[in-house]
């Protein structure tokens, strides 16, 4: 059979498997929806048909019969945000091992709340039994209340909120241990590239002061963000500013020391012997040999099966209380960082 007939066939319908099978179009549909109400050999003729004809029942209609759409809403940041690309990959993950009927939907939030809302919209007309945001923009009490209206959980974000699951890293203890690896290996003056207004960027900073000032050090802040180009803006300042560069940085992430250590070895500086870098997250491109970034892990893979765990759990138990789950961060020592000289 050629491409164009496989196109202009006709799609066979639940009546063609029910005439096929010699029953009731009402006892193909106990077939499909697994019933125990029916007689194995009525089951066996019905999978026959199904399989004869290829036959693909409706999602939609089995929907309306168990009351599930069997739909998970993902709600993304930015589509080139690799961070939550590789949630994504955990969250494919817990869904394969426990092979979960369920289908996720991923729409891009555009980094602004007007988007994202739309977005979320979007999952709640689809009927989603979830929504799972990824670098959310809304405000804690407009994500409450979609958390009221279906489970919702939120990554890489702290917030206390009773309708919502949680799953987030320790920032604060997680720039703490980055911002002591540079001071115990003799660094004093230590940057830090703040992530602006993204999720967890105020804990990091905060992590950063308190060790600094812990260890009788100024704080020395860089506005930024968690986007490469922070990171390439600041190395272009650090090379053409007045005064000498900082011997250690702690950057908003991994991107961010990406683009920092680019430009910077582009302008001269050796890192590490010049400069100690330190990035956050512990995303797949730290570890590549043209980087091995220093930097503190969050353990995405595994955040990414307990987002799907908790939301997966909510959508079939809506008695469930929402959780908040802290993953440990763990700082990974690659070869941008060195003793200070």
């Amino acid at each position: 059979m050629g491409s164009e007939d496989r196109l202009t066939r006709k799609r066979p319908t639940i009546r063609d498997v029910a005439e096929r099978a010699g029953v009731s179009k009402s006892l193909v549909s106990l077939v499909v929806n697994d019933s125990p109400r029916v007689s194995d050999k009525s089951r066996t003729a019905v999978l026959s048909a199904i399989d004869e004809l290829g036959y693909r029942p409706s999602a939609a209609a089995r929907g309306l019969v168990n009351q599930r759409s069997g739909l998970v809403g993902i709600v993304m940041s930015g589509s080139h945000d690799v961070f939550y690309a590789e949630i994504l990959e955990g969250v494919a993950s817990y869904l394969a091992e426990n092979q979960l009927d369920t289908v996720p939907i991923i729409l891009h939030g555009g980094h602004n709340r007007e988007s994202e809302s739309k977005a979320i919209d979007q999952c709640l007309e689809l009927r989603t039994e979830c929504v799972m945001l990824m670098g959310s923009a809304l405000s804690d009490d407009s994500i409450d209340r979609i958390g009221r209206e279906v489970p919702v959980v939120i990554v890489g974000r702290r917030m206390n909120s009773e309708a919502i699951d949680v799953v987030s890293c320790d920032d604060e203890l997680g720039a703490e241990l980055a911002t002591k690896h540079l001071l115990d290996l003799g660094h004093r003056r230590i940057a830090h590239i703040t992530g602006g207004n993204g999720n967890g960027a105020s804990e990091r900073e905060t992590g950063y002061c308190r060790m600094m000032e812990q260890a009788g050090f100024k704080p020395t802040l860089i506005a930024g963000g968690y986007d490469m180009k922070y990171g390439t803006e600041t190395g272009h300042r650090l090379l053409e500013g007045p005064g000498d560069i900082p011997t250690a940085v702690v950057a908003a992430n991994d991107l961010v020391a990406i683009g920092l250590m680019d430009v910077l070895r582009k302008g001269g500086v050796r890192i590490p012997d010049d400069v100690s870098i330190v990035g956050y997250d512990d995303i797949v491109l730290a570890g590549l040999d043209s980087f091995d970034l220093t930097t503190i892990s969050q353990s995405i893979h595994q955040m990414g099966e307990t987002v799907a765990r908790l939301v997966c759990q909510r959508a079939l138990d809506s008695e469930q209380r929402p959780q908040t789950v802290l993953i440990d961060p763990a700082l990974v020592v690659r070869s941008t960082t060195r003793v200070a000289s």
